[in-house]
Order: C-alpha cells, then sequence, then structure tokens
C-alpha cells in the first residue's frame, strides 16, 4: 500500500479525456524525437554529458520547479472560490477511484484536476533532477560501453535520453496546460 501512496502523484496520467493523450504523450514525444534526431545531427550523444551541457543546463532550470509546482499545488487546494469545486463541463476528465474494493469512475473538478496536475508535476519534477544527476555522473560511461566490440552504450544512452526528453516535454506541455487552466478556465 505504501508503494502505491508514493506513486500517486502519477496517477494524473490516468484521468480519463478525449484529448490528453495529446497534451501527455503525443507533443511530448514527438519533441522528444525531434531533439533527439537534432543531437544526433548536430553532436555525439556523449557531449549531451559533458558539464554546461544541454542536461546540465535542463537540470540548473528544473531543480527551482518543484517548490513552485507546490505553492501552485497549495494556492489550488485553497482557492477561495466556490465554482472550482463544479464539476468540468463536457468532455469532462474522469479518473479510476478504487475505495474499499470497489471501482468507481468519478467526474472531476478543476480543482481535483488541477490538484492532480500540480501534484504530478512536483513528483515529475523531482524524477527529473535525480535521473539528470544519474546522466550525468553516468552518461559518459554507458556511452561508452561496449560488448564484442558493438556499441551497445549509444544505443542504451539514446533509450535513457530519449525517456528523458519525453519526461521533460511532458512536464512542460503540462504546465502549459495547467497555466491556460490557471489563467483561462478558472476565470469562465
Amino acid at each position: 500500500m505504501l508503494i502505491g501512496q508514493l506513486l500517486r502523484p502519477f496517477g494524473y496520467l490516468s484521468i480519463q479525456h478525449p484529448y490528453k493523450w495529446i497534451v501527455d504523450w503525443l507533443y511530448p514525444l514527438v519533441l522528444s524525437v525531434v531533439t533527439m534526431i537534432t543531437i544526433c545531427l548536430m553532436s555525439n550523444q556523449d557531449i549531451t554529458y559533458a558539464p554546461g551541457s544541454l542536461i546540465s543546463l535542463v537540470l540548473s532550470f528544473v531543480q527551482s520547479l518543484p517548490g513552485f509546482y507546490i505553492a501552485a499545488l497549495a494556492a489550488i487546494a485553497t482557492f477561495g472560490r466556490s465554482d472550482i469545486d463544479n464539476i468540468i463541463p463536457e468532455p469532462t476528465p474522469k479518473v479510476i477511484v478504487k475505495f474499499r474494493g470497489a471501482t468507481n469512475i468519478v467526474d472531476l473538478t478543476r480543482r481535483k484536476f488541477l490538484a492532480m496536475l500540480f501534484a504530478f508535476l512536483t513528483a515529475q519534477s523531482i524524477v527529473i533532477v535525480i535521473f539528470s544527476i544519474f546522466l550525468l555522473s553516468f552518461g559518459k560511461s554507458i556511452c561508452a560501453y561496449s560488448y564484442s566490440g558493438l556499441p551497445v552504450g549509444l544505443y542504451i544512452s539514446g533509450i535513457l535520453l530519449l525517456a528523458y526528453f519525453l519526461m521533460l516535454y511532458q512536464m512542460i506541455v503540462a504546465t502549459f496546460w495547467g497555466l491556460y487552466y490557471l489563467g483561462y478556465k478558472l476565470m469562465e
């Protein structure tokens, strides 16, 4: 049960909405592939892991985000307008909730949606910080690894970088979606 609670901020990804997969997966994947193609065409992968490189620049930016996301989460939780607790109009995002052995599909309010979103963004930014530190520490070694003359490390490095950029762009796109909801949808 404890591991389920620790991973609960990632429950945002399980919200059901007709267009949410585009924000969560399609845009971030396209941006990640474009970034990977650019890295492969412009340089080699191991340069990405050097001090002052792309990953270290991303780390310096992302490491300050968890505090801002937590502040946004606190503001959403205590926001005083009562209409924030109304169900979101159609198409209404839904989430599956399991409670005491029963499975229910629950329509989300703007408060619940935004709370889940900013909890996810907080967790995602922490994971990206840890992943950045891992890549800066071990990326060059992974890149240099070969097995029987095959550059296996380059493939492993490519997969890790694709996953890294997918998470990064997922966080960025979801942040802009959250800002849209905070800036425009709450005022309707």
